[in-house]
Parts: structure tokens; sequence; C-alpha cells
């Protein structure tokens, strides 16, 4: 791979990752520079503790019908699992109307199918848990997939972010939460309905 060629969905190239790592963050880019205006940005809950209360509270906001999609994952060494879970999700119960071939193709294919899927559908906010079992190509992926879809990305990570995340996220525009208060106001119970204080809050 040469030194301008892309490594991650988020543009990066081999001469950004030596310039700009993790000992030298202080290099990469303002976050004003990355907002995209009109949007919330993607969002991290940072569960330090891995408290259950985290994950009742986002588990209970999981509502299609509403637009608001929770994603508990089968972990893997990769996205392709994930990508499936999405999919699932997304139909809740119902026949996929993705392409059958999701489960049982490779990564991109399962990617293209689940963005597809979040199109159909109308779902205006994703979260995915158990983040902190991903690694950096899948959280790059999930970036992507917010930064280029009507679909907000929200991931919980159940520990403190290590150094890897914490530069790859200096690469977009990003907000972290860590309170119950804050995860609560972005996921409300299933039956209710309306956007957080937490998002209006940031536009």
């Amino acid at each position: 791979m040469g030194l301008l060629d892309p490594v991650n969905p988020l543009g990066e190239i081999a001469v950004d990752v030596l310039v700009c790592g993790p000992a030298a963050s202080p290099r990469c880019p303002p976050r004003k520079k990355l907002r995209t205006a009109g949007r919330p940005p993607f969002t991290v809950v940072v569960d330090r503790e891995d408290d259950v209360g985290f994950t009742r509270t986002v588990l209970a906001a999981h509502h299609p019908a509403a637009g608001r999609v929770v994603v508990h994952p089968t972990v893997s060494g990769g996205g392709r699992l994930l990508w499936h879970d999405v999919l699932h999700a997304v139909a809740d119960g119902r026949p996929l109307r993705a392409p059958v071939c999701a489960a049982s193709g490779n990564a991109s294919a399962q990617e293209r199918s689940a963005r597809a899927a979040l199109e159909a559908a109308a779902v205006r906010r994703l979260t995915v848990l158990r983040a902190h079992r991903f690694g950096c190509g899948v959280w790059a992926e999930l970036v992507a997939l917010h930064r280029t879809t009507r679909t907000d990305v929200t991931v919980v990570h159940h520990a403190g972010l290590p150094a890897d995340l914490a530069h790859l996220l200096r690469h977009c525009d990003h907000r972290i939460l860590t309170t119950h208060a804050d995860v609560r106001a972005l996921h409300p119970p299933a039956e209710t309905s309306g956007e957080s204080w937490v998002d209006g809050r940031h536009r």
C-alpha cells in the first residue's frame, strides 16, 4: 500500500497516520472544521463501568416504527455479523426487505444491504451496543455510515476509550456522553416519540 492510499472509510491516508497518531494528537484537525451543519455529530456513550442501567435504557428505546433502532450485536472479528444484526434489528420481526444475499454475502454486500434497509425504513437513529468489542475498522465504518446517510449513529462503549479510538474520533465530528441523564434523553422509551433535548442542544 502506498502512502497516499486510503486506509479507512474516513479517507485517512497512510501519511495522516504517520503524522497524526495518538502521540501527535494536537496535529489532528480541530472539530469545528469537521462539523456537518444541521446534524447531530457521531455520538459515543462512554459507559466506563459497564453499567447495566445504560444497556437497559438503550434497549428500551428500540422502536423501528418511530425511526429508532437499537442493535445488541453478535461480536466477531469483522463487520459482517454487525451488518446482519442491523438488518434484523431494522426488520424487527418482519420479513427483511433488503436483499436476501446479505445473510451470506461478504461484509461489503451486507453493508450495502443495511444502508438500503435503513433508508427504506427511514431510520433516523441507530444505536449500537457493546462497541468496545469492535476494532477501529468497524468504528470507522459506523462513522462513515453516520456521515453518508440520514441516519444518526450512536455507539455505546462499555469501557474507557483507548488511545487508538480517541485518535479516530479526532477525525470526525463527535460528542461523548457519560451520564445516565444524557443517555435517557437521547433514548426515550419506545412508547414515546420526538427528538431529545440532547439533539436540540447541539444544533
